[in-house]
């Protein structure tokens, strides 16, 4: 082989290299764009929290202001690198519809193509007579006229359509008929804005008056969840089924999760430095204790062994104690099948009604004699044998 054929195979082979090390490069390049689409970017988010406990409509039902775990998920927020110029919290009087809508805008116009827009209602939420509107319930709302001076979810899902420059919604709230959070969500994905939902309520049901879904979105935010996890990542399906499981255990409520169709669900929201649970495998479950014949309801809070402590429900003021996990027993869903007449309670009245449809250990009901509006999932604690 002549000097020049050396010379020429020589290039060939570092063009050859160097197209290999640049497609390389691109394909590095690409699998890191789509594992930051699949992570929570804390840096690039935008969040409009609006936490209201007290209206100006005396016909709403008040909160205590004791201990809110609205305030705590602004601090986790802030903790996990939301910068603060990119939360704005707005708090019972200030929550006005006006300045609701004039936080959205401002938020939502300073965003780009990387940014992710989070949202989060605690208060009372409220549906149109004919089931097609919901209402998170501003400050100074009129309940004769939320039409006119409520804050409704069509509007919160146009005015992100419209507006929003980035590509990637979470959607989280705390109140009666959350599940509605859906609809807004299939707005935004047939636009193209990948969504995602976690709500304490179905569309169709009330949500208690505690903060139990607040509680444990804030665990999960801050990698602080009362269970066993082998995995170092928390994800979207994670938070959802933990979610899921203390709102059903602990207020025997159905909670609610939506993703449109592109968004991931292992878009991981915490990372894990290390498990959670090791030898604690029964961490955050719910049983029964018995004590004198009488059972109380109770939840582990940590585990040495067989011995448990255990928090129990329903007492206040009753400290947390030890007990030998073998002298606790499961909570008992007792469930009926489709198609079952039965009685259901609504606030200490028994109504007839019959099971439509059933997702675990929840019913989803209709009432004799009354229109679908009034459909709810329920528990079997406030379902009997129809007499």
């Amino acid at each position: 082989m002549n000097r020049l054929s050396k010379i020429i195979i020589c290039t060939l082979l570092l063009v050859f290299g160097s197209l290999i090390s640049h497609c390389h490069a691109r394909e590095n390049i690409a699998n890191r764009q789509v594992t930051d689409e699949a992570v929570w970017q804390p840096g690039n988010t935008l969040v409009l929290m609006a936490g209201v406990l007290s209206w100006q409509d005396a016909s709403l039902a008040t909160y205590t202001a004791d201990n809110r775990y609205d305030q705590k998920l602004y601090g986790i927020l802030r903790q996990r690198g939301v910068p603060s110029e990119n939360i704005v919290f707005l708090k019972d009087k200030k929550a006005t519809l006006a300045a609701i809508r004039r936080a959205l805008q401002k938020l939502l116009t300073r965003s780009d193509g990387q940014s992710t827009f989070m949202f989060y209602y605690t208060g009372h939420g409220e549906r149109s007579e004919d089931g097609s509107e919901t209402y998170f319930l501003n400050y100074d709302c009129d309940t004769e006229d939320l039409a006119r001076t409520g804050f409704s979810l069509n509007e919160l899902a146009e005015t992100i359509k419209r507006v929003f420059n980035g590509h990637k919604v979470l959607l989280t709230a705390d109140c009666c008929y959350s599940g509605n959070l859906n609809r807004a969500a299939d707005t935004l994905g047939a636009a193209g804005i990948d969504t995602m939902v976690l709500s304490s309520a179905t569309a169709a049901n009330e949500s208690t008056g505690e903060w139990t879904f607040t509680r444990s979105l804030n665990q999960i935010l801050s990698g602080t969840p009362l269970m066993k996890c082998d995995e170092l990542e928390l994800t979207a399906a994670v938070a959802a089924d933990y979610i899921a499981y203390n709102m059903a255990c602990a207020e025997m409520q159905l909670s609610n999760y939506h993703l449109t169709q592109k968004f991931p669900a292992r878009f991981v929201l915490t990372r894990l430095k290390a498990a959670i649970g090791k030898n604690r495998p029964h961490l955050g479950k719910y049983m029964i204790a018995i004590e004198d014949g009488i059972e109380y309801k109770v939840r582990i809070v940590d585990q040495n062994g067989k011995k448990c402590k255990v928090h129990y429900f329903g007492l206040d003021g009753e400290p947390d104690a030890w007990l030998d996990y073998t002298t606790l027993k499961p909570i008992h869903w007792k469930t009926w099948s489709v198609g079952s007449l039965i009685e259901v309670d609504w606030e200490n009245e028994w109504y007839p009604a019959r099971v439509l449809k059933r997702e675990g250990n929840f019913h989803y009901i209709r009432y004799d004699d009354h229109e679908e509006i009034w459909n709810e999932w329920v528990a079997f604690d406030r379902i009997r044998d129809h007499s």
